[in-house]
């Protein structure tokens, strides 16, 4: 049994402990916050074994084997450090780290200690990716020519504070916030290396961090793919994702965690599937439990390369 640790219980903490609890082989082991009030409750609500107030203190408990980080962004790389440190095993929620850089040096320390590093990136995992990917490669809309992908809400909505870390120059940003679902979304369907990025990003008067970019991707094998976020509007359905092919095309509301999408074909005859999905965090806890217990230190669905190529094209679109 796999005992994980979830530090930081902000709001994607509640979804990441429900995904837990559907995944085979592991368990929540223990919480951790630095509000001793909010360790305790949810310890007691999520029925944890252990509830901790000082990260240390997880980093320290011999029987905690994965950490689940759901921190703010700035805290990633040091954090990541002290798991590696104190061999714990690390899936980091999205983005991991702010540059290729950060994502080289941390996997380089990972094999030296020979433990398990990811990214959370959820939307490879679900079951509607899988399904999608499914019918690409069985050939039933031909072709796959090009991806749209879109992901953008107002962010007005929610009052941060200017000093807010969402804010942060080097750490946030519309970009490294939902700006990853769409070029993760379309880096896996395109399934191949990036050979070229061009686009632009979103500013906002006395703020330094972008907020959003929009951009053209190419593929080393010809797909072209559009990936667009942005914090000064609500897209449809909050994003949506379209996969043109040869001889159809997929719609596919919230790609990042629904469970629907349709086949539009040719001959405008339309075909709905709807999938079953526990948890759209499941799938990527699943991941990484079977890859520890089967001694993987990566994932071959979310590895340094897939990381990497992620981080391509936020750096080339936030700068």
């Amino acid at each position: 049994m796999i005992n994980i640790a979830v530090i930081g219980l902000g709001n994607i903490s509640k979804r990441v402990i429900e995904g837990i609890s559907y995944v085979k082989g592991a368990k929540l082991y223990c919480v951790a916050s630095r509000s001793k009030d909010k360790a305790r409750e949810f310890k007691e609500k999520y029925d944890a074994e252990i509830a901790y107030d000082s990260y240390d203190d997880v980093y320290q408990d011999k029987k905690v084997d994965l950490v689940y980080l759901c921190t703010p962004n700035h805290l990633h790389y040091s954090q990541i450090i002290s798991c590696l440190d104190n061999g714990k095993h690390v899936m980091c929620e999205k983005p991991m780290v702010s540059s290729v850089k950060e994502i080289n040096e941390l996997f380089d320390y990972a094999r030296e200690k020979t433990l398990f590093l990811m990214e959370a990136e959820k939307t490879v995992f679900t079951n509607l990716h899988k399904e999608i990917k499914k019918i690409i490669e069985e050939g039933v809309i031909g072709e796959v020519i090009s991806i749209t992908a879109d992901y953008s809400y107002n962010v007005s909505r929610f009052n941060f504070p200017k000093d807010h870390w969402a804010y942060d120059e080097k750490h946030g940003g519309c970009l490294r916030d939902v700006g990853v679902y769409p070029i993760c979304f379309c880096n896996s369907i395109a399934n191949s290396k990036i050979k070229n990025i061009i686009g632009s990003k979103y500013t906002a008067a006395d703020y330094k961090c972008d907020f959003g970019g929009k951009g053209i991707i190419e593929y080393e094998n010809g797909i072209k793919a559009s990936v667009e976020s942005c914090w000064f509007y609500d897209s449809i359905d909050r994003g949506y994702a379209i996969v043109f092919g040869s001889r159809g095309k997929i719609h596919v509301p919230a790609y990042w965690k629904g469970n629907k999408f349709k086949i539009i074909f040719d001959n405008n005859e339309i075909k709905e599937i709807e999938v079953n999905q526990n948890s759209d965090f499941e799938g990527e806890i699943q991941e990484a439990v079977d890859m520890i217990k089967s001694g993987k230190i990566e994932s071959p669905l979310m590895n340094r390369e897939k990381t990497t190529e992620i981080m391509k094209v936020i750096e080339k679109l936030s700068y």
